[in-house]
């Protein structure tokens, strides 16, 4: 039960409140906020609702495309996660951070609302239940086995057991699922690889496979024993997948670190059919390259005369060094590409996400530069904070120079360059 903070036209009409403690929409009880959004896609059903210590209930009748416009006032606090994954990636934290970032969680909701990865280890067989019925589609889940011994070794909590028996209920209930599988050498690569890419083409409701390399940082006392791929492993983690990927005709992918650490160039756009799994890496250089290639066939040429600072991470510095090379002529800029070296996390960590601002300021000299231009997922989503709980406008009092935040996809990187610019000739 929960009190309704915003109402829509359609529950205000059938005389619903802000303030009524909602109980029950279509005679099933209101966990959350989840539960009025699948009732937005419905046309008739009863809500009920306590109102001054009584309970009433109200005929709702609407289109199936208007939205009940319900918000609840408490919001959803994430289900924290039981496993004790060998490398989890918060254990290998250092202090200092946003406290947030501490917190483990492992919500099925989440990967529902936002594509974050569950193990699906910390459902009770009613929540499984629960996404069948709200169609919570697709979500995604971090299977890194398809053995279910091996993947106990990897996640050590024994409801791990139930995972493939879960994924083909949903599945088998229209339930899509994207799935990764996080590669520690020595356990679940080589055979094992191939047996969990396959297993899980054998799922129904399956759509696709993203195999990452295991990302370990310098902060991994106590923890165990693993490593991190070599050049001849990772060349062969690339070519068992891609061999899969064209069996079955598009399916599973390497994320794009995979191929740097094979010192391979990553693949071109149209191999990465729908980017279903970019946020896990997969595909990313090759959408950052047709956004940027796009953005410069769209613009005239300019000439701003600017100095600009490009900081990423070491992998895809030596990328984006050659792809300025374009920008700088389209738009008249001279650019210096930084790849930061990642001494927070330790030198391992090579991704441009993790990079923190004690990095940046530290590595990048901006003497005679007009801007820094630095990709979103540096910060924290909707905000202007690093890793390390430093804030944008710190980093630019550091480096004394603005700070251009652009989209990680490279969906803008051109149009901020030149807007930004153009407002400073402007005043």
């Amino acid at each position: 039960m929960a009190k309704i903070k915003t109402l829509g036209r359609a529950a205000r009409h059938a005389g619903l409140r802000v303030g009524d403690e909602l109980t029950s929409l279509g005679g099933t009880p209101v966990e959350d906020v989840l539960d009025c959004l699948y009732y937005d896609g419905e046309e008739k059903f009863d809500a009920e609702v306590v109102r001054g210590g009584k309970k009433r209930v109200f005929r709702i009748k609407k289109r199936a495309d208007e939205p009940l416009g319900i918000e609840l006032e408490e919001e959803m606090r994430p289900m924290r996660c039981r496993n004790k994954c060998v490398f989890c990636f918060v254990d290998q934290l250092p202090k200092g951070m946003r406290e947030s970032l501490y917190v483990k969680d492992d919500d099925y909701r989440y990967s529902f609302i936002s594509g974050s990865y569950v193990t699906l280890t910390n459902l009770s067989d009613g929540d499984v239940d629960r996404v069948i019925r709200l169609h919570l589609s697709p979500i995604y889940i971090s299977v890194h086995a398809f053995d279910g011994e091996v993947r106990r070794r990897l996640v050590t909590n024994p409801n791990t057991d139930k995972l493939i028996e879960r994924m083909e209920k949903l599945g088998a209930n229209g339930i899509k699922m994207h799935t990764q599988l996080v590669v520690v050498p020595g356990i679940n690569d080589g055979a094992e690889l191939e047996k969990s890419i396959r297993g899980l083409h054998s799922v129904e409701g399956v759509e696709s496979v993203a195999v990452v390399p295991v990302g370990l940082t310098a902060h991994r006392e106590g923890l165990a024993r693993l490593r991190v791929a070599t050049k001849e492993e990772s060349s062969e983690a690339v070519a068992l997948t891609e061999k899969l990927n064209e069996e079955f005709g598009g399916f599973c992918w390497c994320s794009d670190e995979y191929y740097i650490k094979a010192g391979l160039p990553p693949r071109e756009y149209g191999y990465y059919g729908d980017f279903e799994q970019i946020e896990n890496g997969v595909g990313l250089f090759a959408e950052f390259y047709d956004n940027v290639d796009y953005e410069l066939s769209e613009r005239p040429d300019m000439r701003l005369g600017k100095k600009l600072a490009l900081i990423t991470g070491v992998d895809f510095a030596p990328y984006l060094k050659e792809k300025m090379k374009e920008v700088d002529a389209k738009l008249g800029t001279s650019s210096t590409v930084f790849g930061i070296i990642n001494h927070f996390f330790g030198e391992t960590i090579t991704v441009a996400g993790l990079v923190t601002a004690g990095d940046i300021m530290a590595q990048a000299d901006c003497t005679g530069m007009d801007a820094a231009v630095i990709p979103d997922n540096m910060l924290k989503e909707f905000g202007d904070v690093f890793l390390d709980n430093v804030t944008v406008s710190e980093v630019e009092r550091a480096l004394g120079v603005p700070v251009i935040v652009v989209s990680h996809s490279g969906a803008d990187l051109v149009g901020r360059i030149a807007g930004f610019f153009r407002g400073e000739e402007r005043e």
